[in-house]
């Protein structure tokens, strides 16, 4: 689970701002969202609100830049979009940015931190967090990396520390190299990379999940949980199913991109490849010595009970995105998998995305944790979300975005916090001119 998470000279973040999942002593409702990780307790829910350009989607871009970067081992290969540092400040131009994360793993608490520019790393460091006590893993400033050999696995070994900062270049990182080439050196290290490749999931709005007829045909707790949910959003889909057909290089032919595939679920037995056409999306999977291309329908009924079978491409977009949503939701309530959503409302209807958080708040056995950005002031209800797990972006005189849980101010359990941010009591709206003064 992230515990915090720090922003620095990125974007509009000017001075160091923190998000964190810690619970106020003023909030004591939905004791079902607390969880204990030693001597540290974490939320499982976090809703981001704020005005169109207060920064909170600049905070989401920043954790999911934080993962692609150790995705993919360093700058190198990272395209990064818009300016990096924040530009209201002359000073701010050639600084470094900074970014923070302190999550739990595998019994242990880490913090990692990076500094870095577009082409190169200056500062990267991981502890292991304590409650009297951080304990350093290793620090890398520049070319410089101090290794703690108490942690090697097999020993410190000085010649391989020594050639560390020879092999890892000014655009890589350490964290990364060492967990995928040197999984077994440092088991620690290897941990905390793992938990960025595998229980950290970052999603922007225009993403898709591509794997799901897989998922949905080799899992059948997912598959139940879909179709009992699908009833219920009132989408007009009675549930959902898969059409599974073989394929062959033989029946391919012609089709470079099909056969592409095929060779490539051939290598990767049972990992789904993907295969997008318009709005439908196929996965081609070799299970049981023969590929399959598994496509996910929707299947609705007629006014007689029939059952007819829909594309996607015929599905609105907000259906289409509820479904999208349908591995997040799973996830959460089975795994301790965190999700990041940047606008998670997004052409869905208010009533549904309500439902569904509704669904995710109350239930005793979710283990995961879910952390979005959102406009929709309908979920400002103290029956789904404590104080502590609302948050505000907004921007200060300086054109830099600040962060404040709704937990800083005096909060009542029967308050209508609706109501109260729409009225401007807590920030994070947008403030109008007048616009009859605008001749409009």
């Amino acid at each position: 689970m992230i515990l915090r998470f720090v922003v620095e000279n990125f974007t509009s973040f000017k001075d160091a701002v923190e998000f964190n999942t810690f619970p106020s002593s003023k909030s004591h409702s939905h004791e079902n969202h607390k969880v204990n990780h030693g001597y540290v307790t974490a939320l499982r829910m976090s809703a981001i609100y704020g005005a169109n350009g207060a920064g909170k989607s600049n905070l989401l871009i920043a954790l999911g830049l934080l993962r692609t970067m150790i995705l993919n081992e360093g700058i190198g290969d990272v395209t990064i979009h818009g300016d990096l540092p924040f530009k209201f400040d002359k000073e701010c131009i050639d600084k470094p940015s900074g970014l923070a994360i302190e999550f739990y793993h595998n019994q242990h608490i880490f913090y990692y931190h990076i500094e870095f520019s577009r082409e190169r790393l200056f500062l990267e460091e991981l502890y292991l967090s304590g409650k009297t006590k951080d304990i350093k893993l290793f620090v890398r400033k520049d070319s410089f990396i101090d290794v703690n050999g108490d942690y090697f696995e097999k020993g410190f070994n000085p010649q391989f520390v020594d050639g560390l900062d020879r092999l890892v270049r000014s655009d890589m990182m350490l964290l990364p190299f060492m967990g995928k080439y040197y999984p077994s050196e440092m088991p620690l290290v290897t941990d905390a990379f793992s938990w960025f490749v595998d229980k950290l999931e970052v999603i922007q709005p225009e993403a898709f999940a591509q794997t799901i007829p897989q998922l949905f045909d080799s899992n059948s707790r997912f598959s139940e949980l879909v179709n009992s949910l699908m009833p219920e959003l009132k989408t007009g889909i009675s549930r959902l199913a898969v059409r599974k057909e073989e394929l062959t290089e033989e029946n391919a032919k012609g089709n470079d991109a099909l056969l592409r595939l095929i060779k490539q679920a051939k290598f990767y037995p049972g990992e789904p490849q993907v295969m997008k056409v318009s709005e439908d999306v196929s996965n081609i999977v070799f299970e049981k010595g023969k590929v399959y291309m598994k496509t996910l329908v929707a299947i609705h009924q007629t006014v007689d009970g029939e059952e007819v079978d829909m594309s996607f491409v015929n599905e609105s977009d907000g259906t289409r995105r509820l479904i999208n949503y349908m591995p997040l939701f799973y996830a959460v309530t089975n795994e301790d998998k965190v999700y990041v959503v940047d606008e998670i409302e997004r052409s869905i209807h208010p009533i549904l995305i309500k439902s569904l958080m509704e669904r995710l708040s109350h239930s005793e056995k979710a283990s995961g944790q879910l952390i979005f950005s959102t406009h929709e002031s309908g979920l400002l209800d103290q029956d789904i979300f404590r104080p502590d797990e609302i948050w505000f972006a907004q921007k200060d005189a300086e054109q830099a975005t600040q962060l404040y849980p709704l937990s800083d101010f005096n909060i009542h359990k029967t308050a209508n916090i609706e109501n109260g941010y729409l009225n401007g009591r807590y920030g994070g709206i947008p403030f109008l001119s007048n616009l009859k003064d605008l001749h409009w």
